[in-house]
């Protein structure tokens, strides 16, 4: 069976290496499966492409997930990353506290983007508002030379944005996402209903989750941290020393689940009920958790 999976980022970010590593060690072979990774721009141009029919499935943030149900999709989660890796990344090393970022201007990815969005949290976590800082969008790749270049100090990274980062200048992290909304969902693998509603259809979208959690445990085990890192840094074309370095730090924050299709209830529910406080949906059109996630394909394929 052939399937296209949407991938964001030109080139991937770091969450796709768990699909790159099924590909890789052969884990989507083994489940007798023909996939194609497809690079898009952004997780919502993924998202767009799997509820037009353009392609099966892809990876697209959770609030994403969330919207294109609220607006009329059939787009549905089976298997989640939960754990957000964004940071507040410093190399004005005299910023160290949240409250510290008023007047300050920070990089993120662009206006309204998943970047900006995990901005006006963390903010909020300690009283400030968005107007409280300013901001520039110079863009994913161009964020991290922009700091390089001392052009800005203050950005929304990713730890492998933020390594390297470290390359050139000392850089810490002001505060995370994770710590502020302990209850935050970061992003999903989708299909559609339509798909999972054909009983053939369905069962290779199992056989993905099988892989799937076949590359987790290849991840995880620190025998294969060299060719992982390998994998990412092919995948996102950084330099192998910063993928390897970054490497642990994802780790560190179970990024890919270890335990479990990664789709928690509470988190999920939360994720719905963020959207709509923050204006992005509708209250008398926000999904149901039932209608966003669908757990029994990783059920079935742990049997």
């Amino acid at each position: 069976m052939s399937l296209t999976l949407g991938v964001p980022g030109e080139p991937p970010v770091f969450i796709n290496t768990v699909l790159y590593t099924a590909e890789t060690e052969g884990y989507f072979d083994d489940e007798g499966l023909d996939v194609t990774l497809r690079a898009f721009p952004t997780g919502a141009d993924v998202g767009r492409a799997v509820q037009s029919g353009e392609i099966e499935g892809g990876l697209v943030s959770t609030p994403g997930v969330v919207a294109l149900r609220a607006n009329g999709g059939d787009t549905v989660a089976i298997y989640g990353f939960e754990h957000p890796s964004y940071v507040i990344g410093t190399t004005d090393l005299s910023v160290a506290s949240c409250e510290q970022l008023k007047g300050k201007t920070i990089a993120v990815d662009a206006a309204g983007a998943p970047k900006a969005v995990a901005l006006d949290a963390m903010l909020e976590s300690c009283g400030l508002a968005p107007s409280d800082v300013s901001t520039i969008a110079p863009g994913g790749p161009q964020t991290v030379d922009a700091m390089v270049a001392n052009q800005v100090q203050l950005a929304v990274l990713h730890p492998d944005e933020l390594a390297l980062v470290r390359e050139s200048h000392d850089a810490e992290v002001v505060m995370t996402l994770a710590a502020a909304q302990p209850l935050s969902h970061y992003t999903a693998i989708i299909t559609t209903d339509g798909q999972l509603a054909d009983s053939a259809e369905r069962e290779n979208w199992v056989k993905v989750v099988r892989a799937v959690q076949k590359a987790i445990t290849f991840i995880y085990d620190p025998a294969n941290a060299d060719t992982v890192a390998q994998i990412a840094a092919d995948m996102t074309t950084r330099p192998v020393e910063v993928t390897r370095s970054a490497l642990d730090d994802f780790l560190d924050i179970e990024f890919w689940p270890i335990e479990g299709p990664g789709l928690s209830p509470d988190r999920i529910e939360a994720t719905i009920e963020g959207e709509i406080a923050a204006g992005n949906i509708d209250a008398a059109n926000a999904p149901t958790l039932e209608e966003v996630t669908d757990p029994t394909l990783f059920e079935d394929a742990t049997k």
